[in-house]
């Protein structure tokens, strides 16, 4: 659960908060329909509608209109002294269901209430309700983004469209400014705090932060913060069966880009016929009836009841050079079968590939395909990798190895030198030029052969054909002599394709060769590697692709085989 507020205790409901910053993707409705889904379970729900200028959740709820008689000095309006939240709930159209609506508690028209997110929370644990829902307004106003960065379970509503993708982004981004703020110890450190948020740009990482921090102390702070802010995500209105795996895609690149992981609740899809059918029917109310709630707003409520289950799946992510489980780096439970390993891995770099809307999340668009070949290497070491997953003393293990890699002593104020404007840009771009901060290692366990992979070139034979590959590495040593030529045949059909900017899964999909033995084929796995019958067929179809001489590839192939 999220740690940025009080600690949770049984003495005080639960806080949902509901935001995105974005209109249209269906917080309201996602409001009202959890908040009846819990009563199911014997809780009392108060739902509290955050839009002051124009109020909707009592509609979904089948309630009156908020009435609006405070302005004047007659009566007491949220933020005036003696004031309280209680004086303003209202009973709803379902049993154990309450509305409070800001609209109501404000004193002047289309004006804020005069009160900060805190004092509201504070007045919101004293209330006898067993969850809290609220229903955050469009926008990046600092009552809503303050109320969603406390709550004790902040989830994230977006949908497929690349505007949401951006605007939720943005939201983090808000969300994350905001905690660093509530830090215990950012008010000793209040000029430094504020140096380092409003220098950054719009589309800072969470790499600008650390680079920024001119003291240890600040450092921590921003270091701490984001280990403790823990966001979930829901995606809404989901059209297709390939848009069901967008939240993993979308969590997986935040993580990488603003080092903050929301946790995927669920996909839910968009039912036109629903709305068309309330619409004629009720005319005003789009919820479905009493009775009627949809699976997935029956999974997503058990999911949000018992959270924990929904941490212990899904891990924040454990960057690593070293030998490490492929699910810990990709935020998932290691005690998973490899199949489920495999499948998340795979749905994690498709995406990638087929998503253009991820590009929105990272200063550097071109990010996107650097993780998704990155994710790549890392679905063919999944594939080999044994049934017996690591034990939960070995995955224990490993997170104590990488927090008290982020808890180590950072370099001394006289020591640590803030960038130039030109090598924050180059860090923002991938490439930092000051000194390399240790917890930036996220999905970069490959990342030096990666960028060598990338700078090599592919030399050719007389007959234009790809014979081997020059290594950066040699190129830079100058070493003429040295020979320049590949480990192994595979390494020539993973550069073609590569080069094709083409996926192990969409050569498959043009090949009818199975990805499993596409992977061995380039990585020669003689283990898992076809009848010889087989992989000339399977060798003559991936040239045939590729538009190359199949003769010249077999006859290497094979005779690195008999050598080998």
């Amino acid at each position: 659960m999220n740690h940025i507020g009080p600690k949770l205790h049984d003495d005080r409901p639960r806080i949902v908060a509901f935001g995105s910053g974005k209109g249209g993707t269906g917080k309201s409705t996602l409001c009202a329909d959890i908040a009846r889904a819990l009563t199911r379970y014997n809780f009392r729900v108060l739902c509290i509608d955050n839009a002051w200028g124009c109020p909707s959740l009592n509609i979904l709820l089948r309630c009156e209109e908020p009435t609006f008689d405070i302005a004047g000095e007659q009566g007491t309006g949220l933020g005036d002294p003696d004031s309280h939240i209680a004086e303003f709930i209202v009973p709803t159209g379902y049993p154990s269901v309450f509305l409070a609506s800001l609209a109501a508690a404000r004193r002047h028209p289309f004006s804020p209430p005069s009160f900060h997110a805190d004092e509201l929370l504070h007045q919101l644990y004293e209330l006898d309700f067993d969850w809290i829902l609220i229903d955050m307004s469009d926008g990046l106003s600092a009552l809503d983004v303050g109320m969603f960065t406390l709550s004790d379970i902040p989830i994230l509503i977006t949908t497929p469209e690349p505007a949401a993708v951006r605007q939720t982004t943005q939201f983090l981004r808000a969300v994350l400014f905001r905690a660093i703020g509530y830090h215990p110890d950012a008010a000793s450190l209040e000029t430094e705090v504020l140096d380092i948020l409003y220098n950054q740009p719009l589309d800072f990482r969470a790499q600008d932060l650390r680079y920024d921090a001119p003291s240890a102390n600040s450092r921590a702070i921003i270091d701490e913060t984001l280990q403790r802010l823990e966001p979930y995500m829901i995606v809404n209105l989901v059209r297709e069966g390939a848009e069901h795996d967008l939240g993993f895609v979308l969590s997986h690149a935040l993580h990488h880009e603003l080092q903050i992981f929301p946790r995927v609740l669920t996909s839910i899809e968009y039912a036109d016929r629903r709305w068309f059918y309330n619409r004629r029917n009720t005319g005003l109310n789009s919820s479905r009836s009493e009775e009627g709630l949809s699976n997935d707003i029956e999974l997503l409520a058990r999911n949000i009841r018992d959270i924990s289950l929904v941490d212990l799946r899904y891990p924040r992510p454990i960057p690593t050079r070293g030998e490490m489980h492929p699910a810990l780096r990709m935020g998932l439970n290691p005690e998973l079968s490899r199949n489920e390993v495999r499948q998340y891995c795979r749905r994690l770099w498709e995406g990638y590939r087929r998503e253009n809307a991820i590009s929105l999340v990272f200063g550097d668009p071109d990010q996107r395909e650097e993780i998704a070949a990155r994710l790549e290497t890392l679905y063919r070491q999944v594939l080999t990798m044994p049934s017996e997953s690591f034990s939960k003393t070995e995955v224990e293990q490993a997170s104590r190895q990488y927090n008290a890699q982020e808890r180590s002593p950072r370099p001394s104020p006289s020591n640590f030198k803030r960038p130039s404007e030109s090598a924050k840009k180059d860090n923002r771009n991938g490439s930092p030029s000051g000194a390399k901060d240790p917890s930036d290692t996220q999905d970069s366990d490959n990342s030096e052969s990666t960028k060598q992979t990338r700078n090599s070139t592919l030399r050719e034979d007389s007959e234009g054909r790809p014979k081997a590959r020059l290594d950066r590495r040699d190129q830079e040593s100058g070493d003429e002599t040295s020979s320049v030529s590949l480990s192994s045949p595979g390494e020539t059909l993973a550069e073609l394709r590569r080069e094709a900017s083409m996926s192990l899964q969409e050569l498959s999909s043009r090949t009818h060769i199975g990805v499993k033995y596409l992977a061995a084929i380039e990585e020669v796995d003689i283990e898992v590697l076809p009848r010889r019958v087989y992989l000339r067929g399977y060798i003559r179809e991936i040239a045939r692709v590729f538009g190359v001489d199949g003769r010249k590839l077999l006859q290497d192939y094979f005779e690195y085989l008999e050598r080998g």
